[in-house]
């Protein structure tokens, strides 16, 4: 797992990517030609200035991302069929409502777009959104888990959330489960 994208050295031995904030024009087209060989990255939108890496990486010429107003979003809608959320579908784990989000942006996605969404908040923006990319995927999250823009790395959901995004993406390490007498485990 990389967390910023740096060099194209750097990306090519990494299974899955984060880009945090906006990023440059060489990077954004390494990171592609990275998305396009099936590899997979989890875009945050941690404010709007990152919307042109989300043109160059998407494709859409210009996405219209806004500040949400307001006192605090709640995730309303998940997607609970995809892979990413299909182990928080029990009703025992299912309930996303206690997880305030302060901040977040507002993506208007265009209906040519190829764009999925398998989470939104309450005001119908979206959260979570799954974008092809070749043979790729690019995952945009529209709101950042540090405190000042929610609650999610202090939820308990955060930790499987992103094991579940990792496993879905193949960027999760290989389990292994036979071991041979006196290898460590």
């Amino acid at each position: 797992v990389i967390s910023v994208v740096s060099n194209a050295a750097a990306l090519n031995t990494a299974a899955f990517a984060v880009i945090p904030s906006a990023i440059s024009e060489d990077q954004v087209t390494s990171l592609r030609s990275w998305l396009s060989g099936g590899k997979t990255a989890l875009l945050v939108l941690t404010n709007v200035s990152v919307g042109p890496t989300l043109a160059a990486l998407s494709g859409d010429p210009s996405p219209a991302v806004i500040e949400a107003t307001g006192e605090y979003g709640l995730l309303g809608d998940v997607d609970f069929t995809h892979p990413i959320f299909s182990p928080f579908a029990d009703p025992r784990f299912s309930d996303f409502s206690r997880i305030h989000f302060w901040k977040h942006r507002i993506w208007t996605i265009p209906p040519s777009s190829s764009a999925h969404v398998l989470a939104k908040f309450d005001d119908g923006a979206p959260a979570l959104a799954l974008i092809s990319v070749g043979r790729g995927n690019l995952l945009v999250l529209t709101s950042g888990w540090q405190p000042a823009d929610s609650q999610l790395a202090l939820s308990s959901k955060f930790v499987p959330l992103l094991q579940s995004i990792l496993d879905w993406s193949g960027g999760a390490a290989p389990s292994r489960a036979q071991f041979q007498t006196g290898e460590s485990i």
